[in-house]
């Protein structure tokens, strides 16, 4: 299953990291930071079933991706939690109706004393109406596990909404406010998490601070063994006849061994053997070939640098990244920034902005440093990035 979050019986080889993080968030709140298609939506949702089915707590897992202001997240998390067993209790009728009645009217929060007069009486009401709500949630003896994903994207929209900053801080400061309730703490715990970095958003808009109770948790690829599991037990399940010696190639090509791009060329390897057809060094070729043609498959990467940098920083991260593919092994960082020189000629400023720009390329999972150069992780978006 190429591109979909997998659950039950398909989800694989990640047990450890399940068992680590249950661990974890019986007693802190995370920030999960994991690249795109690395798996973390599928680790999410295996981690709502373990809970649930060990009774540890009630998870409530809602995306972030479409809420357009503060209050569209609230009624989402809450309106999640009052639809479980446990959240039906907590319903309460006036805040259910005070939530449909002034969503297209927030415009902002406030908090300890600052905030934006954007229908200001809306935003006061609303804060007082949500932290009634998620203190009574808070104050009893059942623990709960939320997880919010894709928040960046919504802390980016309000940070584009106001060029000042206010509302972003006011609304991030809320949100940790939250996370800090008396009694909270021993039975409200939130998992974060995103295809773009919070760590990399809030650095850029000033607003680590409002995120420094978190417990930061990185998700990477699969072990080469947990790789090569992956890829037999793909081969069985389908029938194909996939040797040792092929797997290697297959996890070699692909360099970085998250399950989105093992699935994506055992995909277009199946594909290429119809029929008779065994699979084979040549048909892995033709199957590589395939895959980089399909833009879809890359082209995420490429649009994503504008809403995970802006301008101007969007386009110098794309002249680093053109002359980190140019070879295998990347570029060096004084390579890098005398790439820049006309764009940023300040040699101070540009080496705080190639430092920058290279640290949130490494966490979002297009860059690796190694033996003193920044080279591409995956060896596939390398030769997308070259053909495209």
């Amino acid at each position: 299953m190429v591109g979909k979050p997998v659950v039950g019986e398909n989800f694989f080889g990640r047990e450890r990291e399940l068992d680590e993080l249950d661990r974890i968030t019986n007693d802190e709140h995370v920030l999960l930071l994991a690249p795109r298609r690395v798996g973390k939506t599928s680790l999410l949702y295996a981690l709502s079933s373990k809970v649930d089915r060990e009774s540890t707590a009630t998870s409530v897992f809602v995306s972030a991706a479409t809420a357009k202001n503060e209050l569209e997240l609230v009624r989402t998390v809450l309106g999640a939690i009052y639809e479980t067993r446990e959240g039906k209790r907590f319903k309460p009728n006036r805040m259910g109706t005070w939530l449909r009645r002034h969503t297209g009217r927030v415009k902002g929060v406030k908090v300890a004393g600052s905030g934006i007069d954007l229908d200001t009486q809306a935003a006061v009401e609303w804060q007082e109406e949500a932290d009634r709500a998620f203190s009574a949630i808070a104050a009893t003896k059942h623990p709960w596990l939320i997880m919010i994903d894709e928040l960046p994207t919504l802390v980016l929209l309000l940070a584009r909404s106001d060029d000042t900053g206010t509302r972003v801080r006011a609304f991030m400061q809320w949100f940790r406010n939250l996370r800090q309730l008396p009694r909270g703490g021993e039975n409200l715990r939130f998992m974060l998490a995103g295809s773009i970095g919070l760590d990399n958003v809030t650095r850029r808009h000033r607003l680590t601070d409002t995120i420094n109770d978190l417990r930061i948790w990185r998700l990477g690829p699969f072990t080469p063994e947990n790789a090569d599991r992956f890829l037999a037990e793909l081969a069985r399940s389908y029938e194909l006849e996939l040797g040792d010696s092929l797997r290697r190639d297959i996890c070699d090509r692909a360099e970085w061994l998250i399950p989105y791009h093992l699935q994506l060329i055992f995909s277009e390897l199946r594909d290429q053997c119809t029929g008779r057809a065994r699979p084979s060094a040549a048909a892995l070729d033709r199957a590589i070939e395939a895959m980089l043609s399909r833009k879809a498959y890359f082209a995420t990467w490429d649009e994503r640098l504008h809403e995970a940098f802006g301008a101007p920083d969007a386009e110098h991260a794309r002249k680093l990244l053109a002359m980190c593919a140019r070879e295998p092994r990347g570029a060096t960082t004084s390579a890098l920034q005398q790439s820049l020189a006309r764009s940023v000629p300040n040699s101070t400023d540009r080496a705080t902005a190639v430092a920058w720009i290279l640290d949130v390329l490494a966490n979002d999972g297009y860059l690796v440093e190694e033996a003193g150069r920044m080279r591409f992780r995956s060896g596939l978006l390398r030769r997308y990035w070259i053909k495209r």
